[in-house]
């Protein structure tokens, strides 16, 4: 199983977002009261976890792009399908990473030409 550091992200905000949202609940019930910290905090808690959601679209987004450009381009190299999305070459790479292990992007080398990448068959 590959973890990819966008998953961990994800795992990290929803991890802190509930925890913050729970840490809210109890502190407005037991602790200093509503006003003071819990309600704030809950509502950070929760805005958290609602951006990882929303994150997650984003990078579904970002990976449809690079599938998509990689649909009519085969063989094409990173620097271009960075240029051609308007995706810097970290997006790209990490977008590429993930469909590669996902087995939907296929990776060509050669020895004397940079890596060129194309929809698995």
């Amino acid at each position: 199983m590959t973890i990819y550091s966008d998953d961990l992200v994800k795992a990290t905000n929803q991890i802190v977002g509930f925890g913050a949202v729970a840490f809210a609940a109890y502190d407005a019930t037991a602790g200093s009261g509503m006003l003071s910290g819990g309600l704030p905090l809950l509502c950070c808690g929760a805005s958290l976890v609602y951006t990882t959601g929303i994150f997650q679209n984003y990078l579904r987004r970002r990976d449809t792009r690079v599938v998509a450009y990689l649909s009519g381009n085969p063989g094409t190299p990173l620097s271009k399908i960075s240029a051609a999305t308007e995706l810097s070459q970290e997006q790209v790479a990490s977008s590429i990473q993930r469909l590669c292990a996902d087995r939907l992007v296929v990776s060509e080398s050669g020895p004397a030409s940079p890596t060129r990448y194309r929809l698995a068959s």
